[in-house]
């Protein structure tokens, strides 16, 4: 038992959040033996049993995840970006694809009929981003995950679906969603480290999920979405105060300033 089975197990630790300690107390080992395992590659098959018992992961599973790692993101060439920005349902819908949604469950979640569905696939084909098989079956012909360009013609989708969505995790905080905001002052190497921790937690994220689409059946996954914004706020440009009503110096300043041209 080596290498692919090995590195599948150690997505599987990452995706869990179980370190070699946690595995070993688990397993009723020493921690050193469990680093000389994975280090080895090798073990025989109940030892490799008794592994995956205590990351509570099914053999099978990670036999069938082996080369089924995320792997690094793709670009969309810029002329299709462009012409997806001209048809925004046309983009939100190659993305669910992209996100592993099936044909039926964008079906289902968007109220489409067969017809519109079949029409929005053939368009992506004429883009070149899928391949229509038999009924409304479709293949990526894209490798995933996919690098968006955040400053180009995509731009204002990308902001109005992510606004949209704030507004509506706001509405919905009690039941299904979770929403957090606040302002500190902080050094900025602890914001370093902060931003870096959110971003270790977007990647077991990821791994999570991944883990999901290849595990479980497609009518028992949910669609979620994580949007998360860090940075050294622009109070003024956010959070505009501006003179007091009736701070007439400041109303006077005001005037003399020049249009802008």
């Amino acid at each position: 038992m080596n290498g692919p089975i090995f590195e599948a197990l150690k997505r599987t630790l990452k995706a869990k959040g179980l370190t070699y300690r946690t595995l070993a107390e688990r397993m009723g080992v020493s921690e050193p033996t469990v680093k000389r395992i994975f280090h080895e590659r090798n073990c025989k098959l109940d030892r490799l049993m008794e592994i995956c018992a205590a990351a509570e992961v099914e053999l099978e599973n990670v036999l069938g995840s082996m080369s089924r790692g995320p792997g690094p993101a793709n670009h969309i060439a810029p002329e299709i970006e462009r012409r997806l920005a001209a048809r925004p349902a046309l983009l939100f819908l190659f993305i669910m694809l992209s996100e592993k949604f099936t044909p039926e469950g964008i079906m289902r979640s968007q109220g489409l009929s067969e017809a519109s569905m079949f029409l929005y696939l053939r368009d992506l084909e004429e883009l070149g981003l899928v391949a229509l098989g038999r009924g409304l079956s479709a293949r990526l012909l894209v490798d995933t995950p996919i690098q968006w360009d955040f400053d180009g013609p995509l731009k204002p989708h990308f902001e109005t679906t992510n606004k949209n969505f704030i507004g509506w995790a706001i509405g919905h905080m009690e039941r299904q969603a979770t929403f957090v905001s606040f302002s500190r002052r902080m050094r900025p190497e602890t914001a370093e480290m902060v931003r870096r921790e959110a971003e270790d937690l977007a990647e077991r994220a990821r791994l999570l999920a991944h883990h999901d689409q290849h595990t479980t059946p497609e009518d028992q996954l949910i669609g979620y979405k994580w949007t998360f914004a860090f940075g050294a706020t622009p109070f003024p440009a956010i959070m505009p105060i501006g003179p007091h009503p009736r701070d007439a110096g400041a109303r006077t300043e005001a005037a003399k300033r020049p249009l802008p041209a």
